[in-house]
């Protein structure tokens, strides 16, 4: 959720900081961030595809995410061309989001039919408040990118370095949050054997 915040915010500074040299022009910049502000829409449900998909294998059933993932791809081929000549390769990034939520909200429908998992009230709770704090991060990360818009600018040979700052400072920003307002606590990152 933070990343998505984040690269939903920032993603033209990111894209200018990483690519915005010599013959990678302004307009390019701006093409390439629409891409990954599409893209970052659907980093939710990258994760969770993730997550889920481990639920079945646990349960010896590869078949499901198979088939889900299948018609997902489908999906996403058949938006992909419907819409190319009409958006262009924007379409591209917004299909792959579209048919990533499609197959975790369907793996998420087989995971309850056939009751791989379930969330408790303590998920549901500690995922409010990640929400909460990603926000409030998106806000502060927001006003970070403002307050450096002129050392962030496409001309700007020091632009990575002020972005890094920016990065960290809302990465802090964000795990402080959420330690505050217990999304998370210390002992949830302790690996145990």
């Amino acid at each position: 959720m933070p990343a998505s915040a984040a690269l939903l915010i920032g993603s033209e500074y990111i894209i200018s900081a990483l690519f915005g040299y010599g013959s990678f022009t302004e307009t390019a910049v701006q093409n390439s961030a629409k891409a990954l502000y599409f893209f970052a829409l659907g980093l939710p449900a990258f994760s969770l595809i993730k997550v889920f998909s481990s639920f079945f294998f646990a349960n010896h059933n590869t078949k499901t995410p198979f088939y889900i993932s299948l018609l997902s791809v489908m999906l996403n081929i058949i938006i992909s061309i419907y819409y190319f000549k009409e958006i262009g390769f924007i379409i591209i990034p917004i299909a792959t989001s579209i048919s990533s939520w499609f197959n975790g909200i369907l793996l998420f429908i087989f995971l309850r039919k056939n009751n791989y998992f379930q969330f408790n009230e303590i998920f549901v709770l500690r995922f409010i408040k990640i929400i909460f704090a990603s926000l409030l991060m998106g806000i502060f990360f927001n006003y970070l990118l403002v307050y450096f818009q002129n050392q962030l600018s496409f001309n700007q040979s020091t632009k990575s370095i002020y972005l890094i700052l920016s990065v960290i400072l809302g990465l802090l920003f964000y795990l402080v949050i959420a330690y505050w307002i217990k999304a998370f606590k210390t002992n949830d990152f302790k690996l145990k054997y």
